[in-house]
């Protein structure tokens, strides 16, 4: 696995953005919504490091429930080569899966995953 992200869960863009850029996050790409995971993205970057800016739709109650507990950094995102072996691996260690492969926007339709640790922290696989 080799590590790609942080996601960070947001209710206003432009305030995270300009937060986030006093310490020298900029914004990558362009927005996206994705219907399907029922969030809109906004990836930002500084020269080392990739913050995923997820604002869920309200009727994301999953997300929305994590917002209000002010989990704002709730997930670190992987890519892995083999994204069934990657996650049949994790759930023998006692991970447990929240979304089943689907296809994402942000990553051009590859397949993505979410699987939850025993301590509740979330992890996103990304298909190579």
């Amino acid at each position: 696995m080799k590590f790609h992200h942080i996601g960070y869960l947001t209710t206003n863009f432009k305030t995270s953005i300009k937060e986030f850029g006093l310490i020298k996050y900029f914004k990558k790409g362009r927005m996206i919504n994705d219907k399907l995971l029922k969030v809109k993205i906004r990836f930002i970057r500084n020269s080392n490091n990739v913050i995923e800016l997820v604002k869920p739709y309200k009727n994301n109650y999953g997300l929305n429930k994590i917002a209000k507990r002010k989990n704002y950094a709730y997930h670190f995102a992987y890519k892995v080569n083999n994204l069934s072996k990657s996650i049949i691996k994790l759930k023998k260690n006692n991970f447990k899966i929240l979304v089943n492969p689907v296809p994402a926007k942000a990553f051009n339709n590859k397949k993505v995953a979410f699987l939850k640790m025993k301590n509740g922290f979330i992890i996103e696989l990304i298909e190579s």
